[in-house]
């Protein structure tokens, strides 16, 4: 009706102006328009095919929560890309203290079967870490990677520093044989430390 019609084109204005549909509920220059957005949002399943494909050609946010996991995925990309490919968010993360915070509640939410599909996908696309131990094991596995390329031996000196990327590597190797020697190395780590040759028994 001409009514919807022309709350549609005030809302369209409202996007030109803030680049955005969501309007707040508070919002003051329109009440109006605000309490419409939000009754468009519960009245979406009984809504015409024709009102839907209107709103949604101008971009219009169905479910506040949605958007906002989106905002905060990109803001997880964005990280990524000015960090190396990593999707590690230290929690104090002082550019954006959100996104620690974010990152470590997915973890729980995968953790407890409460993330969808969807959203798991999602952050595996980007190589998301679940595991923070694990991710913490590789990271030191690569650098006993490096030194075997560097030295041809895994044979790593308890007190080597030579490089300060490979600060504390000496004592990690250490760990990862008494693990080995008390039965309490995880097979795919055993299988992995095979792999380059892994030595055992210090000196042998």
């Amino acid at each position: 009706n001409e009514k919807w019609n022309e709350m549609f084109q005030r809302l369209t204005s409202y996007k030109k102006q803030h680049n955005s549909t969501s309007v707040p509920r508070k919002y003051a220059a329109d009440a109006e328009l605000a309490i419409w957005v939000n009754n468009q949002r519960a009245r979406n399943e009984a809504m015409s095919e024709y009102r839907v494909n209107l709103l949604n050609s101008i971009g219009f946010v169905w479910s506040i929560l949605e958007n906002q996991w989106d905002k905060m995925f990109n803001r997880l990309v964005a990280y990524k890309k000015q960090h190396h490919g990593s999707t590690l968010v230290h929690k104090r993360y002082g550019a954006d203290t959100q996104l620690g915070q974010w990152a470590i509640d997915q973890r729980k939410y995968y953790m407890k079967e409460k993330l969808s599909a969807e959203r798991i996908e999602r952050l595996e696309s980007i190589d998301f870490v679940w595991d923070l131990l694990e991710e913490g094991w590789m990271a030191m596995y690569d650098r006993l990677v490096m030194y075997k390329k560097k030295h041809k031996s895994t044979q790593v000196p308890f007190l080597y520093n030579g490089d300060n990327q490979l600060l504390h590597l000496g004592h990690w190797v250490c760990n990862q044989r008494v693990y080995y020697r008390d039965g309490k190395l995880l097979r795919k780590r055993e299988e992995s430390l095979n792999s380059i040759n892994f030595m055992f028994e210090s000196g042998k």
